[in-house]
């Protein structure tokens, strides 16, 4: 039946010459249980990016000499709710024996209750289209509140601050639904800069939920204690602090106790996935999610890590993550020191995929000065849907913990 019912969907698709609903609802390789129906997807797809028309039914017989199109009255949408529910069927059967099998061989049963989350997680978002259509004529006043409410805002930010004042000048901050990314070369403070960020959103009473895959979790306490704290972070994982960084350090806690918003540190191991991530978004509710090292995250679709067509899913799916929770999401990620020009960090060296280009609202680029002793760093917009060009230098020291706009420049 499943078979039949993707003929069916396939013939359909090639009789009417458009294969856009079927990409509306994110039909991928693997919802096709039959290899040859599979095969005739990806035919069709390959061949509507290259020629930018879907392939007639004379081109199909040429291409699978023995694949037989059938005559369809059955609608596109009805036949694609039922390649949509099959998979559903499947995929949950499967999810249980997972699960089952984690049980059987000793597992705990956290682990199992995470495969099935993160899996109806996922099977929940396949084959939907999210609408984010808005009529314009409705309640058009409310529109007149919403206009006061950014006016009373502090600095009239649309969004969460970064905390860098020339940045959210110019982006109005970090908007609900907005994918941005951060772009450096290696070591030159990626997992520092969204600490910041993170430390920037949480003093405005709000919840920052930080997944980073380039560090632990410890490793990354010390740093929000020392920039918190301003102390150096030697000293501080040491064990060395000076009498006053000491005293610093302790009313820092005591001053963080007593905040009723958490910060969140992510556990890394189990949240590998985009549907791993969702799912906890969806408990904690934070009001950013932020991915440090999403390079190192695995598509769910492919199985792969690292790779132009995992970065493509993994970036798409964060950005319909981002709109679906309607939370702006940091993600981090590293360019190619062969690709950058005149050492300037730029969209163009960003490493393996251009889908960092394409569904990012903003990019914002961190690198060194020319001159290597010099201890700033500069911070800017690479790209942007909703603003232009604007760039800082930032103080960038460990021995204070000071990691913010330069006032004096």
């Amino acid at each position: 039946m499943a078979a039949d019912n993707e003929l069916r969907l396939l013939s359909r698709a090639v009789r009417d010459r458009d294969i856009q609903p079927l990409l509306r609802r994110g039909v991928q390789d693997m919802w096709f249980n039959s290899e040859e129906n599979r095969a005739v997807w990806r035919f069709l797809r390959t061949h509507h990016d290259k020629y930018d028309e879907v392939a007639t039914a004379v081109t199909v017989k040429d291409n699978f000499p023995n694949y037989r199109l059938l005559q369809v009255d059955d609608s596109v949408d009805y036949l694609l709710d039922q390649l949509v529910a099959f998979r559903r069927r499947q995929e949950t059967i499967r999810l249980v024996q997972d699960a089952s099998e984690i049980i059987a061989s000793g597992g705990d049963a956290e682990s199992a209750i995470h495969v099935l989350s993160s899996g109806v997680e996922r099977l929940s978002e396949e084959g939907v289209s999210p609408e984010f259509d808005l009529d314009l004529t409705s309640d058009p006043l409310s529109r007149f509140e919403q206009y006061l409410e950014v006016k009373n805002r502090p600095e009239g930010l649309l969004g969460l601050p970064t905390g860098f004042p020339t940045i959210d000048k110019a982006t109005a901050g970090l908007q609900p639904g907005n994918l941005c990314t951060v772009i450096a070369p290696p070591k030159t403070g990626k997992s520092t800069l969204v600490m910041q960020i993170a430390i920037a959103i949480h003093e405005q009473g709000k919840i920052p939920m930080l997944q980073s895959f380039e560090m632990s979790n410890r490793e990354q306490q010390y740093r929000y204690d020392a920039m918190r704290a301003g102390v150096s972070h030697t000293r501080l994982t040491r064990g060395q602090l000076t009498v006053d960084e000491a005293d610093k350090y302790r009313r820092m806690l005591k001053r963080t106790g007593a905040m009723s918003n958490p910060f969140l540190l992510t556990d890394s191991v189990s949240g590998m996935t985009v549907s791993s991530l969702a799912a906890k978004v969806n408990t904690v509710r934070p009001d950013v999610l932020i991915v440090d090292g999403v390079y190192l995250m695995i598509d769910e679709q492919s199985g792969e890590q690292n790779t132009p067509q995992a970065l493509t899913n993994i970036t798409r799916s964060l950005k319909r993550l981002a709109q679906k929770a309607e939370i702006p999401v940091i993600i981090s990620t590293q360019v190619l020191l062969w690709k950058m020009k005149k050492n300037t960090v730029s969209a163009d060296a960003i490493g393996y995929s251009s889908s960092f280009y394409q569904d990012s609202d903003q990019i914002l680029g961190l690198q060194r000065p020319e001159d290597p002793e010099d201890p700033l760093r500069i911070l800017k917009i690479v790209a942007s849907r909703n603003c232009g060009y604007a760039e800082t230098d930032l103080i960038w020291d460990w021995e204070t913990g000071q990691f913010e706009e330069d006032s004096i420049v």
